[in-house]
């Protein structure tokens, strides 16, 4: 053995009673042997005694015996460890530790004491001194209980938990010692390890300790159970470490991990700030205010109202308080909307965002103000008028004020409070505070920008859309919107209504492709265009003519690296143009890309107009043509946008599935390619025109023609397809008239071309009927559908074909099933027409809907006969005295003798310029509306022009004095001349 284990070993303590003695003479031979020193080595002492030292040992240490001996002579003992040799043969390393004997005969002996060292051994390594030494002097709370639970030993460490010394523990429960901690749950794992004796390792606890009755503290424990020799227990050792700084580090973590799951989960301000206060209590603090500035409540930049008197004025966006806070309601999660009082007078609910008031120099606008929190240990007492803001009866022993600040701005502050009885808030507090704040400022700031953008953007929709739909006699009217993009409430879908000329109305319903802001940018420019071409008085198919090259041209225009509003967008957009006359029930349309109407008859029976489809608004293409209709007074109009009936996947783009394929056919012309049909063999005797053979042999110009799934081609009514029989029994007195188109000479430059009407002959030369609204046979005889049409009877399946590809490209109609699901919403009757408009939408269009959807309904009504008046006028200046005396007579029977003097001059000069200028007949009409109209009717196509005469000129002053007598007055078209109307205020209250 070397010298550093000699110096090692005599540094270490071992227990005398666990050691073999035994006695060495001078010369190192065994005169005394025990029983210990037998049990050890295994020698009996008749064996041992006489014995030299280098006998006990193994040969590598017998030669070292000699050096032992002399060095314990010399130094007065020696301690090393020895490898003894056992009485079996086997080696034993021993602790041994030579000691001078002296004897009063002067005769010296050694007592040599041997300890084993094995791992097992009880020997030197389990001294009661060492014990003490290492449980007494451990930072660690040790002690140990009896089978009853009393302290029987504690260390020093565990005085550091509160409870006294060790001495004052002995004899008594963990409940007398701590009085506030949970001892029930820490004593029933007592109990268990001594039921069980199975350890129990890493149990944590939260309390409050006498020694820090104000800090939750945690801590964690293990358990062991103590045994006699014989197995039975005798108490429990257990161990107390303190993790409060690790417990809190995992709360902080997961506070922050809560808030940032729960706080922005909205774009709403109030309830973001709401969250924040939802987050924090009662884990952090025990009541928490949220005062934002009243302008971030509305989106605005953050400023601070009030003056130097008045303090700064904020308004309490979020409060919570926890259930032992005074008087408050228990900490039950708190609606934004509805938020906890705040004045001094209580609790209580109330809604909306109360204000708050902080006077000047007080802690929450010095917040406001520097941007940096505050911190006190007490927000009551003389002076602090400011706390009256704070929640009431709480008794706030600690208040923690952090600003609500994000991207460089103040928005408000938030206030922590904690009540008498709990821990102030400390530095951790102020950063965990400060962390949180910071995230919800973001969230807040967020907020207040969406909502700066929302009001922008709702402003811009308000400003698109009608904000109410003009009061006139033609019809009824109510309308719904509702966007799929809910966030900014935008999208591209519109509806309009337009007084007209003689009482008529444009009733409008389009949409254009995509949503958002870029959507209602290319809308507002579209609604505009159609408004402004209504009040020329087109057509419904010129209109939409003059509508498809205006937003053909936009896009044509558009500047690829312009970074404003895409003038393309509105490319692929999709209008429908319903003129209303209420004099005769005449109803024309026209629809560019569009879902034709529904119509509700009197009765509450549903049909739907089948209407000849023009491409959608730029895709170029065909001309448009109108429909004609006849409807019964008090039938409903139901113009929709495809949104109505989208499903998910269809409409996503914001436009309907032929608008998609007009947009497709502006780069590559696949419009026509779409309505392309089958023109037959070459031996077929009846041949398509020419214009057909060009790219539109599949255009129909039949309103109700569809092929069913079998090919057999079916003609209907303006009803429902199939349901022709079930029309025509109903006896409804309304038809379609036919279908006109927008002649070439109407459109110079255009290449469309409208093709001829033409009958096709069948196979014996016979001509089969072409009218729109034929129906057919109950048995199934096939009926031409006119025009486009091809082949013979028998080549049936190719004009079938063909008839079909020209259906997919020309119609937009609604599909069966979503027809039927339409007809069934339309149905259903309710008190009001804006009740049954808003019933409809919340029958087919879900919360959140896949496309923007518009509906307009409109009530027709018709106007009195005895409201409208008309006269044939003959082409002799003489007939003018007599156009004024009867104009006269009729407005003494209405009642109107007030507008009898600027009558008489606005007719006699549009009679005298329609006997002058014009040919043909001439008619006076008058009709009484909600304004007195004048019209004079003529067969000249030319349209007058006022002009500013000189004062020398005798003519050309009539139409400027009837511009100067009329609230409004202009030139309609129509097929066999021209109408000049002169509309004036009807001005007598009681008219």
């Amino acid at each position: 053995m070397g010298t550093h284990d000699e110096g090692e070993v005599s540094r270490r303590r071992f227990d005398v009673a666990d050691a073999a003695p035994l006695l060495l003479d001078a010369r190192g031979a065994v005169t005394s042997w025990t029983r210990r020193a037998e049990e050890l080595l295994g020698y009996r002492a008749a064996d041992a005694v006489g014995r030299g030292l280098e006998r006990l040992l193994t040969e590598a240490d017998a030669l070292r015996a000699p050096e032992v001996l002399e060095r314990a002579r010399r130094e007065g003992g020696w301690a090393g460890l020895l490898w003894a040799r056992r009485e079996d043969g086997g080696a034993l390393p021993v602790m041994a530790r030579i000691t001078p004997a002296a004897e009063p005969g002067g005769v010296s002996r050694w007592l040599l004491l041997l300890s084993e060292v094995g791992e097992d051994a009880p020997g030197w390594n389990m001294s009661r001194s060492m014990l003490e030494q290492m449980l007494g002097g451990s930072p660690i709370g040790i002690a140990i209980v009896d089978t009853d639970l009393r302290f029987v030993w504690s260390n020093a460490a565990l005085a550091r938990f509160g409870g006294g010394p060790p001495r004052d523990r002995l004899g008594l429960r963990l409940a007398d010692v701590q009085p506030g901690l949970d001892s029930e749950a820490i004593e029933a794992q007592m109990r268990r390890v001594l039921a069980t004796g199975e350890t129990v390792v890493g149990y944590e606890h939260l309390g409050h300790l006498r020694s820090a009755p104000h800090r939750e503290t945690a801590h964690m424990m293990s358990f062991t159970r103590l045994d006699d020799d014989r197995g039975r227990p005798t108490g429990v050792y257990y161990t107390v470490v303190d993790i409060t700084d690790r417990h809190r580090a995992r709360q902080r973590l997961a506070l922050l991990d809560r808030a940032g799951r729960r706080i922005g989960r909205t774009l709403d301000i109030v309830r973001t700030a709401q969250e924040l206060a939802d987050v924090t209590v009662p884990g952090f603090a025990d009541a928490v205010t949220v005062d934002l500035l009243e302008p971030v409540l509305r989106g605005a930049e953050p400023t601070a109202d009030g003056g130097p008197a008045e303090g700064v004025s904020l308004r309490r966006a979020g409060l919570r308080t926890a259930q032992w806070w005074g008087d408050a309601p228990d900490a039950s999660p708190v609606d934004a909307g509805d938020l906890l009082a705040v004045s001094a007078g209580g609790g209580g609910r109330l809604t909306g965002s109360p204000a708050v008031a902080y006077p000047l120099g007080s802690p929450p606008a010095r917040c406001l103000v520097t941007g940096r929190p505050w911190r006190g240990e007490r927000a009551e007492g003389a002076g602090e008028a400011w706390t009256r803001a704070l929640p009431p009866a709480g008794g706030a022993a600690s208040v923690l004020i952090v600003p609500v600040r994000a991207r460089g701005a103040v928005l408000g502050v938030t206030t922590f409070l904690r009540r008498r009885g709990r821990e102030p808030f400390g530095e951790d507090d102020l950063a965990l505070a400060e962390d949180l704040v910071s995230r919800a400022a973001v969230c807040v700031d967020n907020a207040r920008r969406y909502t700066r953008e929302r009001a922008a953007a709702l402003v811009l929709q308000r400003n698109l859309l009608p904000h109410r739909l003009p009061e006139q006699d033609a019809v009824e009217a109510s309308a719904c919107y509702r966007p799929a993009d809910e966030l900014t409430g935008l999208g591209g879908d519109w509806y309009d209504l337009i007084p007209l000329s003689a009482a008529r109305v444009a009733l409008v319903v389009g949409e254009v492709p995509g949503f958002g802001i870029d959507a209602a940018a290319a809308m507002g420019r579209v609604r505009t265009a159609v408004r402004t071409l209504a009040a020329l008085d087109l057509p419904p198919e010129e209109v939409l003519a003059h509508l498809d090259d205006l937003v053909a041209r936009m896009a044509a225009e558009e500047d690829p690296a312009s970074d404003g509003p895409d003038g393309s967008q509105a490319v692929g957009a999709g209008c429908l143009y319903v003129v209303y006359d209420p004099v005769g029930g005449r109803c024309v349309m026209a629809a560019a890309g569009h879902p034709a109407p529904a119509v509700v008859l009197p009765d509450g029976s549903v049909t739907f107009v089948e209407l000849p489809q023009g491409p959608p608004l730029g895709a170029g293409g065909m001309p448009f043509e109108a429909a004609e209709v006849t409807l019964p007074e008090g039938s409903v109009l139901a113009l929709h946008t495809d949104g109505l009936l989208a499903k998910g996947g269809e409409g996503a783009g914001g436009a309907s599935g032929a608008s998609v394929a007009g947009a497709a056919s502006v780069a590559g012309g696949a419009w026509e390619a779409a309505h392309a049909g089958e023109t037959g063999g070459a031996g077929e005797t009846g041949r398509v025109a020419d214009a057909e053979k060009a790219g539109h042999a599949g255009e129909a110009t039949g309103a109700g023609r569809v092929v069913d799934a079998g090919g057999a081609e079916t003609a209907t009514d303006a009803g429902e397809a199939g349901d022709a029989e079930e029309a025509s029994e109903a006896g409804h007195a309304w038809e379609v008239r036919g279908a006109r188109r927008t002649p070439d000479t109407e459109k110079p430059g255009h290449a469309r071309k409208a093709p001829e009407a033409e009958q096709t002959a069948n196979a014996g030369g016979a001509e089969t009927a072409t009218g729109i609204g034929e129906a057919a046979d109950a048995k199934g005889s096939e009926t031409a559908t006119g025009i486009g049409e091809a082949g013979d009877a028998g080549n049936a399946e190719e004009a079938a074909d063909a008839e079909k590809v020209g259906r997919t490209g020309r119609t937009a109609s609604t599909p069966l099933g979503e027809r039927e699901r339409l007809r069934q919403a339309l149905e259903r009757r309710a008190v009001s027409l804006d009740l049954r408009c808003q019933a409809v939408i919340d029958a087919l269009v879900p919360d959140r809907p896949y496309d923007d959807v518009a509906l307009l309904m409109a009530r027709t009504r018709r106007l009195p006969p005895d409201r409208v008046a008309e006269w044939e006028l003959p082409a002799d200046p003489a007939a003018v005295a007599e156009a004024r005396r009867t104009a006269n007579r009729r407005l003494a029977d209405w009642g109107l003798e007030e507008l009898s003097f600027t009558t008489e001059l606005v007719v006699s000069e549009l009679v005298t310029n329609a006997i002058r200028y014009a040919a043909g007949p001439i008619r006076l009409r008058l009709i009484r509306e909600r304004a007195l109209t004048c019209e004079v009717f003529d067969g000249a196509a030319t349209a007058p022009h006022p002009r500013h005469p000189r004062a020398t000129d005798e003519g050309g002053r009539g139409l400027l004095l009837v511009s100067q007598l009329s609230r409004r007055w202009g030139t309609r078209f129509l097929p066999e001349g021209k109408v000049i109307w002169s509309e004036q205020p009807l001005t007598d209250p009681g008219v």
